[in-house]
């Protein structure tokens, strides 16, 4: 070929110069927009040869057809240039000016957020949190339901299952650089396209493959768009979406030939059905013609059916801590329109408060994107969680039922279409309630299956509704999994509830749902087992009245020691007790103290009762009591003889701490004594002082005393707390007792925070269950008989 490059014709020369005209530019200026020199500018209107790229570019920025001004037919296309025309300098041009014409759509496409219930938009890149990725799919590793339960120690780790410890977890970005052709999977709400948009305006702006242009794809709007199958072309639908940015047609072909598209589709589980096989097949179809480009596609993980040839398959982890972190901070700042000092108090102040014991069911949602968006919603009301989170749950779960998918438009015409939502929802519950009864948090394929059916068959009978529903089973979780994602695939043929606090939430509503009729004793027989506590708690904040459940928990608490002899009698003098102390706080909270810090005092180290302070019942109750004097005494009391029982053990066993624990014992008995009002104790407690070694100037001499008299001197402060205080005691529980006692404490705080999470408790039954707490039996009946009496 004697020529290389393209030459405008006479004709065409005049109309680029009165274009130029039109334009009030100067051949210099139109040279400096199209960033290029000046030579081929002058070389264009002299009508000499210049590169076919800059021609087609010259042309474009003059608003005029190429074929026209070089006096070549419409039709003619690019591949007639050879592809080694296209290389170096000048296509990298050409994708320079590309992107700069695109860069306007793509930031309108992809930079604007329209999020949940939230009037304003939002930046996208104010708000992105980075992703990270697992390169093997949880739902196809080939796992028993032994080997989850490994996993699965406590409720904090239900998230982590499924591989998800044991797999590395991958930078989002770094997959898309190692992979030219990429399938990103995800749980609904999980980040897939706020992913794929930020891969976008990195792309325009150069950072993320910056010899790349952007291509940011819809596949829902490419499959409405087309008004026949003859139009789902791919090719056609980009060549016109550059086209409408001043990209020629000849241009972007050139492109998609030289492999410089960053293509990215986003929603691939989004095409209505009856166009999903045409769809699927014209990206096959596309993605193997233009190879060379780099390619992203994004699908909800359970929708998934077709591989496409060469694409590796990444998952979308769920966000871990530090995620959840950088999210919330930017979303006070970037949504909730704080000023950024005030978006960073209220920040830390969320933070803070999501990782308090008593809201991690809460911090086992946020770790889904979408319902981490809600949470912080609710929180930024009241700059606190709700106390009856209940509502919380049901709201999330209506999010991802239906909220999430009409928000954006998105009808699923799936299998479970036939299903109104108040049908799924009960089917919901009722595959919550028998698994969770059942202690199955994951099932087999084969068993949900089973229950569907159990639950969609007495339909066809009896329900109008059921002659719509001539439905497969195995296509009705399909449609759960994929719509809602609230089951989630955690091994091959093996399912769980995405999170536990979905499965314990949608446990309660059945109940609730059930309601007059549930017994209750089928419930409070799951009194003493933790992982039911939680559905106690969303069964009282649900019910629109709670005193028969609340009653029968307290019936069932006070049988759990009703038999045991030393229990009672230690009941008995815990009433005593806290009757004996001048107080202005509830009995019941006065006991609780005595409970809790009595029993530790009599119990050796390491096998002391065990409580959570953030869990205390007396605080359940009332708050912090320990600012009552007498009360203050008491506990110092108490941790001295507990630090005797601690210096007793650390000596005997020659642990190195042991002269930290007789610091500890010091300073608690300095301040009990400190504390004492009647002179003969505080007398005695004095003597007891002066028989003590000192333990800093010679610790080795206290070491020797302690050994000797330790025990001694121990048993004589024991007997004056006795006597004056009528604490101290050494009750030697056997361990059986002691498993007991705790379990009768636990359930206690239980039935405390139902009573303050119930909807709605009547005055007297709510009196009634204050007033009797941690009494023994025979106290309850003459508290009760007195009642009777009066």
């Amino acid at each position: 070929m004697t020529s290389q490059g393209l030459r405008a014709s006479p004709e065409g020369i005049r109309a680029a110069k009165t274009a130029l005209t039109d334009k009030t530019w100067s051949q210099h200026k139109l040279a400096t927009a199209l960033g290029i020199t000046r030579q081929p500018v002058s070389k264009f209107f002299a009508g000499e040869s210049v590169s076919r790229s800059c021609f087609v570019q010259i042309c474009q920025q003059l608003g005029l057809s190429w074929q026209k001004v070089a006096g070549l037919p419409e039709d003619v296309a690019f591949e007639a240039t050879p592809k080694a025309q296209f290389k170096g300098a000048d296509l990298d041009t050409l994708v320079r000016e590309v992107r700069q014409k695109r860069q306007d759509k793509i930031q309108d496409q992809c930079n604007i957020l329209q999020m949940l219930d939230i009037a304003q938009t939002v930046q996208l890149m104010d708000i992105y949190t980075n992703i990270n990725v697992l390169e093997e799919i949880t739902s196809l590793q080939w796992r028993e339901i032994s080997d989850l339960l490994k996993d699965f120690k406590s409720e904090s780790d239900f998230n982590q299952l499924g591989g998800y410890k044991r797999q590395r977890r991958l930078p989002g970005l770094e997959a898309v650089l190692r992979h030219s052709k990429l399938m990103v999977l995800g749980k609904p709400g999980s980040g897939k396209t706020t992913f794929l948009q930020y891969l976008a305006i990195e792309c325009n702006k150069g950072e993320v493959q910056p010899n790349h242009i952007a291509t940011y794809i819809r596949v829902k709007e490419f499959a409405e768009d087309a008004k026949n199958d003859s139009q789902l072309n791919l090719l056609n639908y980009i060549s016109q979406e550059f086209l409408n940015c001043g990209v020629e047609k000849e241009s972007t072909k050139i492109l998609l030939t030289q492999g410089k598209l960053l293509i990215l589709l986003d929603g691939l589980d989004e095409v209505p059905a009856e166009k999903a096989d045409k769809v699927t097949i014209e990206i096959r179809r596309f993605t193997q013609t233009f190879y060379r480009n780099q390619f992203v596609i994004n699908c909800r993980i359970a929708a998934q059916k077709y591989r496409y040839q060469g694409f590796a398959e990444v998952e979308i982890a769920d966000f871990d801590q530090e995620q959840v972190e950088v999210f919330a901070k930017k979303w006070f700042f970037a949504v909730a329109l704080n000023s950024k000092e005030d978006g960073e108090a209220i920040g830390n102040l969320f933070i803070n408060q999501l990782h308090l014991p008593e809201n991690q069911h809460i911090r086992e949602l946020a770790v889904t994107p979408i319902l981490l968006h809600w949470i912080c919603l609710v929180f930024q009301v009241k700059g606190e969680f709700p106390l009856k989170p209940a509502k919380l749950y049901e709201q999330a779960l209506n999010i991802l039922l239906f909220r999430w998918d009409k928000t954006r438009g998105i009808k699923r015409d799936r299998i479970a279409h036939n299903l109104t939502l108040v049908t799924k929802k009960k089917l919901l519950f009722q595959l919550a309630a028998i698994s969770f009864e059942q202690e199955d948090y994951f099932l087999e394929q084969e068993k949900i299956l089973q229950l569907i059916a159990d639950y969609l068959e007495p339909l066809q009978n009896i329900n109008s509704e059921a002659t719509q529903l001539q439905l497969d089973n195995e296509a009705v979780l399909k449609a759960i999994e994929i719509e809602n994602g609230l089951f989630v695939e955690r091994a091959r043929g093996i399912y769980s509830f995405s999170h536990l606090t979905f499965q314990e939430y949608l446990t309660a509503r059945n109940i609730v749902e059930s309601y007059p009729a549930y017994a209750w004793n089928n419930l409070v027989s799951h009194i003493t087992e933790k992982r039911w506590h939680q559905v106690f708690l969303l069964t009282v904040n649900m019910l629109p009245n709670a005193d028969e459940m609340l009653q029968i928990m307290k019936q069932n608490i006070d049988f759990l020691v009703a038999g045991d002899e030393r229990l009672q009698y230690f009941l008995t003098w815990l009433h005593q007790k806290s009757s004996s102390v001048s107080t202005h706080y509830k009995a019941a909270a006065v006991r609780a103290f005595y409970l809790v810090y009595d029993e530790r005092s009599s119990c050796h180290r390491h096998r002391a009762f065990v409580y959570n302070s953030g869990y205390d019942l007396e605080y359940a109750l009332v708050g912090n009591i320990a600012f009552d004097s007498e009360l203050a005494l008491d506990e110092f009391l108490f941790s001295t003889v507990a630090c005797v029982n601690e210096l007793d053990f650390a000596f005997e066993h020659s642990l190195n701490d042991a002269l930290d624990h007789a610091h500890a014992f010091a300073i608690a008995f300095d301040e009990a004594a400190d504390l004492v009002v009647d002179p003969k104790l505080k007398q005695v407690l004095q003597k007891l002082k002066k028989q003590l070694p000192k333990i800093d100037s010679n610790p080795e001499k206290f070491r020797g005393w302690w050994q000797s008299k330790g025990k001694a001197w121990g048993e004589q402060l024991r007997d004056m707390l006795i006597k004056y205080r009528n604490i101290g005691y050494d009750w030697q529980f056997n361990q059986q007792q002691k498993e007991l006692l705790q379990q009768y404490y636990d359930v206690n705080k239980l039935l405390v925070d139902c009573l303050n999470s119930a909807a709605y408790v009547t005055p007297i039954v709510r009196q009634e269950i204050e007033e009797t707490l941690l009494l023994a039996i025979a106290d309850i009946q003459k508290l009760r008989n007195s009642c009777i009496n009066d």
